[in-house]
């Protein structure tokens, strides 16, 4: 009897583990975004061309309300000093260039996993260089946030695997977490009652304009108003919208290349709340 009871309980906690795994970051009282800053140097192997490189830049990764997470990362990228030689400097800028240059890097609804210390999230990966398409193949990243006793969430690793790995290395990049932002918590007004939903975050495409759609925009306090503005680092954009209207046009009136928006949602109690950077890429 004992054993039948025993073999009983076995079963339902095996059934059980996998949701008690799932709902751990709904319990748990985690941040709904996190930022910070990266800095580390990429391996004396990498190729295309050879580094090491140094990476320097700012981070953001928003947890959705559908279980799933945006990741977006800025990063600067230019040779270290004792990496320059006659063979890789910049010819256009003279014999102090270091071949500088920038990167976007994005993770649109990737995959959130409870790890130890913290949690990772996972997926393809867009990667621009200098405004434009990075010349690598497809790639995957994992981002992954932990931290200790006094700073719950303090250190961030990016790693990436395909084509990537070629510019930016196979090696886990390093970099700090700043500013964790839980909903409910924190003065002003309560983060958490309005929220900004914008689709699509990322799309490449050949058309002049795009339309975004912010109509999955929620609030506890009435009815909504909707800002979509453009972000610095990408090419001005014009933007056709009205603040009772959830859709706006995006027009590419400055040529090929990035463009960056984001939208910024009012509701009736005053509260805000900005969605992650849109990412746009006209290719005609």
């Amino acid at each position: 009897m004992k054993s039948n009871t025993f073999r009983r309980a076995v079963r339902i906690f095996t059934v059980l583990m996998p949701a008690v795994a799932t709902a751990l970051l709904a319990q748990t009282p985690t941040p709904t975004q996190f930022s910070g800053l990266i800095n580390d140097y990429s391996p004396s192997t990498t190729v295309t061309p050879m580094g090491p490189w140094e990476m320097r830049g700012a981070w953001t990764l928003t947890l959705n309300a559908d279980g799933k997470a945006d990741f977006l990362a800025t990063l600067t990228m230019e040779l270290s000093d004792y990496t320059r030689n006659s063979s890789n400097i910049d010819s256009t800028s003279g014999p102090t260039g270091r071949m500088q240059h920038t990167h976007h890097i994005a993770i649109h609804e990737g995959t959130i996993a409870q790890i130890t210390g913290g949690l990772e999230v996972s997926g393809p990966v867009t990667i621009t260089k200098d405004g434009s398409p990075a010349p690598l193949a497809a790639s995957t990243l994992s981002v992954s946030i932990i931290g200790g006793t006094s700073v719950g969430f303090s250190n961030i690793t990016l790693q990436f695997a395909g084509g990537a790995t070629m510019h930016f290395g196979p090696q886990s990049i390093h970099g700090v977490v700043s500013s964790p932002i839980t909903a409910g918590t924190g003065p002003g007004p309560t983060p958490g009652t309005t929220t900004a939903v914008v689709t699509p975050l990322t799309l490449t495409t050949s058309q002049p304009s795009v339309v975004l759609d912010a109509s999955g925009s929620t609030s506890a306090s009435g009815s909504l108003q909707y800002l979509f503005e453009v972000v610095a680092g990408g090419k001005q954009a014009a933007l056709l919208q009205t603040v009772t209207n959830p859709k706006a046009t995006v027009d590419f009136v400055n040529g090929p290349g990035l463009y960056l928006v984001q939208l910024v949602v009012t509701d009736a109690s005053g509260n805000t709340s900005t969605s992650p950077v849109v990412m746009l890429t006209y290719q005609p």
